[in-house]
């Protein structure tokens, strides 16, 4: 399984606003969304979340990331999703400052496989992405098969 393919996808990707993304040996797409409190008097606290598609990593990236990767000012959370070919859960959560600087949160997802409560709003996006790089494959986008829908 050619998961570099899922570099092909670009109309998924820039759809849900994510970013070719790469740092040493991974790449992939990245995004990040803004989360905003409100109250009767404005504005009361702002914070990002960094989302992370990789599906090109070296075998020991995975513990690379989470020993050398640190918190971001005013990120709360960081999520990694290595895109995998195997469909085995595998969940790690690293905590800065008792999560007060935030989390690191690592998964492991194969296309079309088995989905996971705490990213279950990417999976969908990673298999959308695989069914459109096979349907390229078997020549073209199926009618109805829009990119941005899924």
């Amino acid at each position: 399984m050619d998961l570099s393919a899922l570099a092909g996808a670009t109309d998924v990707w820039e759809c849900w606003r994510f970013l070719p993304w790469a740092d040493g040996d991974l790449a992939g797409v990245y995004r990040r969304a803004t989360f905003i409190k409100a109250g009767l008097m404005g504005e009361v606290a702002r914070y990002y979340a960094d989302d992370y598609i990789l599906w090109t990593y070296g075998a020991d990236s995975l513990a690379r990331v989470r020993r050398e990767w640190g918190s971001i000012p005013d990120v709360m959370i960081q999520r990694l999703i290595f895109v995998s070919p195997e469909d085995k859960f595998d969940k790690k959560v690293k905590a800065f400052a008792l999560g007060l600087r935030g989390y690191l949160e690592t998964y492991r997802y194969a296309p079309m496989g088995q989905g996971y409560a705490k990213i279950r709003d990417l999976t969908p996006l990673i298999d959308k992405a695989w069914e459109l790089v096979q349907s390229m494959d078997r020549g073209g986008v199926e009618q109805g098969n829009h990119p941005c829908v899924v």
